[in-house]
């Protein structure tokens, strides 16, 4: 009987993930042996992988993945263990407001040393951010069914925040009076995202000759300069699907799964209105916002293409309530 061969799955970072190649053909069950010229019997599904060809493994593979060997010689086909991947993310993500704090001035712009306290005639509306990430990512089989993976990148974006100020509120009597009442103003501002962003994350991987699953978290760090915004994101996806093998260097994984992407920002900043007030003044506003993600639940659709052993490409879309990410990648095993 075969054991399932361990296909090789998913590398999430920030945001996507990407399969390394897999191997040519899966492996067939061999019992193990001590001996290495010891052949084991014909397997009538598929090729056999004998004791010279699973030391020659075990000496590519060198000490990862730990337990390479015993995973060989139970019949199961690894990939090389080290890859390297470029990678290109496209997030767009409706977000919740929190801890809103501001201090408003006439005409001027408050001092940076002001202290911002959370004002109620200060509210939100639109909250959207549009970000793009691209990043470089190298990944490690740690054992047969575990990886691990750490990269860094660049995501550059902004974040668009809509603030409604009440201006009787903010300007009583004598400047603004029930018999003249100056209203709300409507002060949409952008925060730019500029930044460097570090990842780690890890998978847990498993398949037979005809399917796949896996399990990946990663976690993304990313810390602004001033005046610019702090991001963090979580992303735990689960994915699976079948494999569909076109010839020995081709074969085609598509998949469909569930992803929850968390993303987390700090936004702070200036910003003016136009002439609002009598006498044409204007409402300056300082102000420090967290940010979160409204719904980060979406469904995955994508594929990886593994051309050979050592190169695969992958494209993926994730759909959401209030939110649409484009996964690019490119994976390399040497």
């Amino acid at each position: 009987m075969r054991r399932p061969a361990l296909v090789p799955l998913l590398m999430m970072a920030a945001a996507g993930w990407t399969s390394p190649a897999p191997a040519r053909q899966p492996a067939a069950e061999a019992e193990p042996s001590l001996q290495s010229d010891t052949v084991p019997p014909e397997d009538e599904e598929g090729p056999i992988v004998t004791p010279a060809d699973q030391v020659e493994s075990e000496r590519a593979f060198g000490l990862f993945p730990i337990g390479a060997r015993q995973a060989i010689e139970r019949g199961y086909d690894l990939p090389p263990p080290l890859g390297a991947s470029g990678m290109y993310i496209h997030n767009v993500q409706n977000m919740d407001s929190r801890n809103l704090a501001v201090t408003v001035a006439r005409g001027v712009d408050p001092p940076e040393d002001a202290d911002l306290i959370d004002v109620p005639f200060v509210t939100t509306r639109k909250l959207e951010s549009h970000t793009s990430n691209s990043e470089f990512k190298a990944d490690l089989w740690v054992l047969p069914f575990l990886n691990v993976f750490a990269g860094v990148g660049k995501v550059r974006g902004h974040i668009d925040i809509d603030v409604d100020i009440d201006l009787d509120a903010f300007a009583p009597p004598p400047i603004c009076r029930p018999a003249k009442p100056c209203g709300h103003v409507d002060l949409p501002f952008r925060g730019t995202v500029d930044n460097t962003t570090v990842t780690v994350g890890a998978i847990a991987a498993y398949g037979g000759r005809d399917w796949f699953a896996a399990l990946a978290v990663a976690k993304t760090l990313s810390v602004s300069e001033k005046d610019r915004s702090n991001i963090e994101t979580t992303n735990i996806g689960l994915r699976a699907g079948p494999r569909l093998r076109f010839s020995p260097d081709v074969i085609l994984f598509p998949y469909a799964g569930v992803n929850y992407f968390d993303l987390d920002a700090t936004v702070s900043g200036v910003v003016r209105s136009g002439p609002v007030l009598p006498g044409d003044d204007t409402v300056n506003l300082r102000y420090r916002i967290d940010l979160s993600s409204s719904r980060p639940w979406s469904v995955i659709n994508g594929f990886n293409l593994a051309l050979g052993r050592r190169l695969s490409l992958q494209a993926e879309y994730d759909w959401g309530e209030g939110s649409d990410r484009l996964v690019l990648t490119a994976t390399y095993r040497p």
